[in-house]
């Protein structure tokens, strides 16, 4: 019997629509007296087969086993065996092919011994229900107008399932000031049989609300159309945030376009600040009403008209701490009260927040003006200078090159850029500059580097150079190099240590040749004593003492050379 069940079951259960209730009379032994054909078709059975039938049985093999709710399905059975009465219950019947149904059933006495079982397809009621109960939390107002667009019904959750109070009025009624607008939508839908959407703004007791409208026609069984129906969903509190979203992006865009000024290649002070009164206006309410003015000391820069008006808030502008000016923002008319006066305070957020970015922007240009004409200082003291200064990145090369550098070597200060010093130091220097640059690229600074460089025209110079990091970020990344030429004084010294060897060479040959004279001399002086003539003795004698003489000066001069010379060595003169 279960096979039979779930064989027929398949083309009555799921059929849509209502069925009729199903009846079934029972006794007291519990065999059906009577059934309905309604019942028939719910249990897929011929009429003629359910009397005599046990009920318990009937509904057991072909319903009870469909309920889905095993607690629902036993209370039903135990109704059934102790002969009590069934309230109603509700449960959801599936069948074969997977759809669901719900079904209400109940049994209750009619006659002494007998009783009457009503099994009802209850799935409307329940879709009704869950509707209503959906419509009943929604802030959806649904309503129904006829052919003269008045209206036939309306549900608004505030006024309860039915809202009696426009039911036989028209929109210029029930809505005198927008009236008009609503009814040119509906005549559309009317006449036209066009779904409609529109928002529209409804004074309502006095308070102004946004409704998402959609407006559908309504036809009767024919297709004709009868009238117009309709849902609309409240967006007043939506609306207000997407005004304010659009006022939030509007403040958001005007800082974006001040940031962009400042990023402008070679706009002035002047210049931007022009730039951000035109553009103020912009993240206000009603930008085509107001007015721009500011002042940096004793300048004014304006957007608008330039008449004072009560409507108005302003903001200081202050840099290094001192007050230097304002921003001030109008409006020419009056507006509605908000915040403060007519703006409101996103506005004065907004104010704050620029003139508070137009104070680090003066800073950042008064700092870019002093550095400005601190290179413009240093560059004059280099260009001007004696001594070679340049400068070195360790991914660039050379890339400032002093005028001294022409005149010492001779390359132009453009020929040498990008260029590396290693290209000018004779190989004779280039242990000392790697040491040197090492050093220097350590973060520490070299001082009195003597390096050989070839000039252009293929002389040899000598540098003193004196070299110092280039740091950036905490990063060494190049270094600085200062240097003079003492190709001069480096020969001058050459020239006089030979002077000083020489000297030394004479004084020894000096003190030699003394001592090499003395000598003879003196055997001389004995001959002179042993002759026998007087007179030639004594010539030979004076001649002697005349020679000796001139040696006793020579010592005295060889004593003052040897001081001469050690004083030049102490002073390195």
């Amino acid at each position: 019997m279960t096979d039979s069940y779930q064989d027929r079951a398949s083309c009555s259960l799921p059929v849509p629509g209502a069925l009729e209730d199903g009846l079934l009379m029972v006794n007291g032994d519990r065999r059906v007296l009577w059934c309905n054909p309604a019942l028939a078709r719910i249990l897929a059975l011929r009429p003629e087969e359910i009397p005599g039938m046990d009920v318990l049985s009937l509904l057991d093999g072909h319903l009870l086993p469909a309920i889905e709710d095993t607690a629902s399905a036993r209370l039903i059975r135990q109704a059934l065996e102790d002969g009590a009465d069934l309230p109603e219950l509700r449960c959801r019947i599936r069948s074969p092919d997977g759809t669901r149904r719900w079904f209400s059933v109940s049994g209750a006495p009619v006659l002494a011994g007998q009783r009457l079982i009503r099994v009802r397809d209850a799935t409307g009621d329940l879709d009704a229900h869950h509707f209503r109960a959906a419509l009943g939390q929604s802030p959806v107002v649904v309503f129904a107008q006829d052919a003269d667009l008045r209206y036939t019904w309306s549900y608004n959750q505030q006024l309860g399932s039915t809202d009696e109070s426009i039911i036989g009025m028209r929109d210029e009624e029930a809505f005198p000031a927008n009236g008009a607008h609503l009814t040119a939508h509906k005549r559309r839908t009317l006449e036209m049989g066009e779904t409609v959407r529109a928002a529209v703004t409804l004074n309502i007791g006095g308070d102004l609300r946004v409704r998402d409208l959609t407006l559908k026609p309504l036809r009767d069984a024919e297709g004709r159309i009868t009238g117009v129906t309709g849902t609309a969903f409240d967006v007043t509190e939506r609306d207000r945030a997407e005004t304010a979203l659009r006022e939030r992006m509007n403040e958001l865009r005007c800082l974006y376009t001040i940031t962009r000024l400042v990023e402008v290649p070679g706009i002035t002070l002047d210049g931007l600040l022009q730039a951000v009164a035109d553009t103020l206006p912009s993240g206000w309410q009603y930008p085509d009403d107001a007015a721009v003015r500011i002042r940096v000391d004793d300048r004014e820069y304006r957007r608008g008209g330039p008449g004072e008006t009560p409507w108005r808030q302003e903001s200081p502008i202050v840099v290094c701490g001192a007050r230097l000016g304002e921003v001030e923002v109008r409006y020419l008319s009056k507006k509605p009260e908000a915040a403060e006066g007519p703006f409101l305070s996103e506005e004065r957020m907004l104010l704050d927040a620029v003139a508070e970015r137009l104070g680090r922007i003066i800073e950042r240009f008064q700092a870019e003006a002093a550095l400005r004409e601190s290179e413009a200082k240093f560059r004059g003291i280099a260009q001007r200078s004696f001594d070679l200064i340049a400068t070195s990145y360790l991914d660039g090369g050379l890339n400032y090159i002093s005028p001294a550098m022409e005149r010492i070597l001779g390359y132009p200060p453009e020929m040498m850029k990008g260029t590396d010093w290693e290209d000018y130091i004779l190989p004779v220097s280039l242990p000392v500059w790697e040491e040197g640059r090492r050093r220097v690229l350590q973060g520490r600074s070299v001082e009195g580097l003597q390096i050989e460089v070839r000039r252009k025209n293929g002389e040899t110079a000598v540098l003193e150079v004196n070299g110092s990091p280039i740091i950036e970020k905490g990063v060494t990344v190049g270094f600085q190099a200062v240097g003079r030429d003492i190709s001069e004084r480096v020969l001058y010294e050459r020239l006089r240590e030979q002077a000083l060897d020489l000297n030394a060479r004479n004084i020894a040959q000096f003190a030699v040749l003394a001592d090499h004279v003395r000598h003879p001399l003196q055997v001389i002086m004995g001959v002179a004593d042993l002759l026998d003539d007087a007179e030639t003795a004594e010539i030979l004698s004076e001649q002697v003492k005349r020679i000796n003489t001139r040696i006793s000066e020579l010592d005295r001069e060889w004593v003052e050379s040897r001081k001469i010379r050690e004083f030049l060595k102490r002073y390195e003169l």
